[in-house]
């Protein structure tokens, strides 16, 4: 396990955008400008609806997708000028567990295999080491060495997920990002591989990027959490500040919505009326405009750069604080 001073961002992620050609000469802003870093130990997670960009914005880190401007920055160099073959070098240091257990395993092959193929790739272990690696790999995921000879199909959609995590740490990587990694699974199993995951970032001091639009998930295991709308990070900051004191119209309307209990705390629905901006050539102004409660007439024609309102904590509109000042979190 690799150490680092405190702090220290092995991802950085800067300005990233994705805009994709939809015809007629326009362009679908899937992700526009978005700004965070990943450090050892810590998780960021990325929260909003279906469509805001948060999958698109893990693709571009992990160059599965090519970011339309932007950078993305590990250890201190730029990845984007990389060919896909010196990319294959970095995917050592980074790796990605996907939602679907069922789509990212090849059916036509049993575990070990499925765990060997990254061994071979990018390490130099001869068969004996390779066979002890995959040993350790397969019981630090909470499943036994039986397991490798099984296929994908002949295993629960839980231990398949721990087999994709297994996969992802085959070699080591400081920087793991999880798209939606317990959205496929029971509910009953979703907690143990919540569990797994945090055991193993301690153990490892991993760097998580966690994607979710679970909120209480999201509660649990994040250090950090940015809310994405419409490509772009509304509101960022840390896990609880976000929680308790949500201070973007979009942001307090999301978590008014998500089954989220605290003793002694009622909320209010909050409710966003209108339709839903398009994300096809929009305005250089808020987003949200047109559905938000406390909308001003600049609204509609001015940019919404995210702005510190306390300690690591920023929100995108100039009106938040006043309209929805800090209350006490006792």
């Amino acid at each position: 396990m690799k150490t680092y001073p405190k702090n220290y961002p092995i991802v950085q992620v800067r300005n990233l955008q994705k805009h994709f050609p939809v015809g007629r000469g326009q362009k679908l802003h899937a992700i526009d400008g978005v700004d965070f870093d990943l450090q050892p130990g810590r998780t960021v997670a990325l929260v909003g609806e279906s469509g805001s960009g948060k999958s698109t914005v893990a693709r571009c880190i992990m160059r599965l997708i090519e970011p339309s401007a932007g950078d993305v920055i590990l250890h201190g160099n730029s990845i984007l000028p990389l060919t896909p073959l010196q990319m294959v070098e970095k995917y050592r240091q980074l790796q990605m567990v996907f939602q679907d257990p069922n789509a990212s395993l090849n059916p036509r092959m049993k575990v070990r295999k499925v765990l060997e193929e990254p061994l071979k790739l990018h390490s130099h272990l001869n068969a004996a080491q390779r066979t002890a690696r995959l040993n350790e790999l397969i019981e630090m995921v909470g499943l036994t060495v039986a397991h490798l000879d099984r296929y994908p199909h002949e295993m629960s959609g839980g231990q398949r997920q721990r087999v994709g995590i297994a996969r992802a740490l085959a070699i080591n990587p400081e920087v793991v990002l999880l798209d939606e990694p317990t959205a496929s699974l029971d509910v009953s199993v979703r907690g143990q591989i919540l569990a797994l995951l945090k055991e193993l970032q301690v153990k490892l001091n991993l760097a998580f990027l966690f994607i979710s639009h679970d909120l209480p998930v999201v509660r649990h295991v994040a250090d950090e959490v940015a809310v994405m709308y419409l490509g772009r990070i509304v509101e960022q900051g840390p896990t609880e500040d976000i929680f308790r004191n949500p201070r973007h119209p979009y942001t307090r309307a999301l978590i008014s919505a998500a089954p989220i209990a605290e003793w002694g705390v009622t909320r209010k629905r909050v409710r966003l009326d209108g339709e839903i901006s398009t994300p096809i050539d929009p305005p250089a102004a808020c987003r949200l405009s047109g559905r938000c409660p406390i909308e001003q007439p600049s609204c509609s024609t001015r940019d919404m750069p995210l702005q510190e309102i306390g300690a690591d904590h920023r929100v995108a509109c100039p009106f938040a604080v006043d309209h929805f000042p800090e209350r006490a979190t006792g």
